[in-house]
C-alpha cells in the first residue's frame, strides 16, 4: 500500500520516468542493505521480538509519513528519501520472515514453507494495491497511509497472539526433501559466480516491469492512473499467488533447472507483450502470467539455496542469496528508469527481455556442465 500510494504521489508531482522508477528502487534498496544484518540478527537474537520491534517501528513511520504526505513542500526527492526510511524497517521485517520462517520446520518441509511465506507476501501484493486504490478514492492519501499503518498494527497484534516455536527441529539436518527434485540431482553445488550473475540478471531484468509500470500507466491511461495501476499491480500479485498454488506440483514433477529455464523464457516473452499497446484487460492478463513465472523462478532459486546449505549456515546462505536478488532489483529499478527516459518505454522493455534470455542461457550452460 505504501509503495502504491508513493507511486501515485510521484506521478502527480513529476513526469520524469527516472524519478518515478526510483520509487520502486527506494523500496528495494533497503532490502539489499538489511538482508545480511537480518541473517546475523536472526541467528543471535529472539526472532519473534525482532519482528515485533521492526513491525512496530514501521507502523510509527507510516503514521509520520501520512502526516507529511499532503504538504506541498514534499518534493519528489524528499518523497523518495522518506519512502526509503520507511522501507528500511519494513525490509528488515520481510528479510527476517524470509530467513527465519523456514528455519522452524523440518528440512523436508523447507520447500513448502518457503512457498507458503512467499505466497503470503504475494497475497499482500495482490490485495494491497486494490485496497489502496479504494482507500484513495474514499480517504485520500493521508487516510490510505493511516490505513496502511493500521494493517501493520494488526499484524503486530496477530504476532503477539500466535504461539511461536521455540527452536528448530533437530531432525532437519542432513536429509534433503524427498518430494521434490533436489538441487544436487540437477548438478548444483556452491554459490558460483555464474549463479550469482544469473540471480542478478533475473532480478534486475524482472524489476523492469515493477519499476516502469507507473510510467507505462501514466503514458497509456493518463485519465485513470490510480485505478489502472491498482489493477495491473494486483494482476501481478494474483499471478504470484497462482505461482504459489502451483509451485508444489511443479517442483515435484520438474527439475529445478528446468523450472528456472522455462520461467525465464516466459518472463521475457511476457515483458515484450506488456510493452505492446494492448488494452488494459489484456495487459492485466499478461501481468498475471508475469507474476506467476516471476514467483516460480525466484522461489526455485530460493529453495535450491536452502536445501543444499548446512543447517548452521543456512541463514547466512539465504541472506547472501536475498542480498544478491535485491541488489539486482535495486540496480534494475534505477537503470530501467534512466534508460526509458533516453530511448522510451518500448525499447527499454525489449532490452530487459533480451537480458532475461541471457540469464536463461546461463542456466543452460550450468546444466551442460553438470551433465
Amino acid at each position: 500500500m505504501g509503495w502504491f500510494v508513493s507511486s501515485v504521489l510521484m506521478t502527480d508531482r513529476t513526469n520524469d520516468s527516472t524519478l518515478i522508477a526510483l520509487v520502486y528502487a527506494a523500496v528495494q534498496l533497503p532490502l539489499l542493505i538489511v538482508t545480511l544484518p537480518a541473517g546475523v540478527l536472526a541467528s543471535r537474537f529472539d526472532r519473534r521480538r525482532l519482528l515485533l520491534a521492526t513491525h512496530s517501528v514501521t507502523a510509527m513511520l507510516l503514521f509520520f509519513y501520512s502526516t507529511v504526505s499532503s504538504r506541498p513542500e514534499l518534493s519528489p526527492e524528499l518523497l523518495i528519501v522518506l519512502l526509503f526510511i520507511v522501507g528500511v524497517t519494513a525490509a528488515l521485517a520481510m528479510a527476517l520472515w524470509q530467513i527465519a520462517g523456514p528455519e522452524i520446520v523440518d528440512r523436508s518441509a523447507v520447500a513448502p514453507a518457503t512457498t507458503a511465506i512467499s505466497g503470503g507476501f504475494n497475497v499482500a501484493r495482490l490485495s494491497g494495491p486494490l485496497i489502496a486504490a479504494i482507500c484513495l478514492q474514499w480517504l485520500g492519501v493521508r487516510g490510505t497511509l493511516l490505513a496502511s499503518s493500521g494493517f501493520v498494527v494488526l499484524g503486530v497484534c496477530l504476532l503477539l497472539a500466535v504461539r511461536w516455536p521455540l527452536s528448530v527441529d533437530a531432525r532437519g539436518t542432513d536429509t534433503p526433501a524427498q518430494s521434490m527434485r533436489s538441487p544436487e540431482s540437477c548438478g548444483y553445488s556452491g554459490f558460483s559466480a555464474r549463479r550469482t550473475c544469473q540471480i542478478l540478471l533475473l532480478s534486475a531484468c524482472g524489476s523492469a516491469v515493477w519499476a516502469l509500470l507507473p510510467t507505462l500507466v501514466q503514458v497509456r491511461f493518463p485519465d485513470d492512473v490510480a485505478n489502472s495501476l491498482g489493477l495491473l499491480t494486483s494482476a501481478l500479485g494474483a499471478g504470484a499467488l497462482l505461482g504459489a498454488c502451483t509451485a508444489g506440483v511443479v517442483h515435484i514433477r520438474m527439475a529445478l533447472g528446468s523450472v528456472i529455464k522455462i520461467s525465464s523464457v516466459m518472463m521475457a516473452i511476457l515483458i515484450i507483450a506488456i510493452a505492446c499497446p494492448f488494452p488494459l484487460w489484456l495487459l492485466c492478463t499478461f501481468s498475471v502470467g508475469m507474476g506467476m513465472f516471476w514467483f516460480l523462478c525466484g522461489t526455485t532459486l530460493n529453495i535450491f539455496v536452502r536445501t543444499e546449505a548446512p543447517v548452521n549456515l543456512r541463514a547466512q546462505r539465504v541472506a547472501r542469496f536475498l542480498m544478491t536478488f535485491y541488489l539486482g532489483m535495486a540496480i534494475g529499478s534505477f537503470v530501467w528508469g534512466a534508460l526509458a527516459a533516453q530511448i522510451g518505454l518500448g525499447p527499454t522493455f525489449f532490452v530487459a527481455a533480451i537480458c532475461i534470455f541471457t540469464a536463461s542461457a546461463l542456466q543452460q550452460q550450468s546444466d551442460i556442465q553438470s551433465a
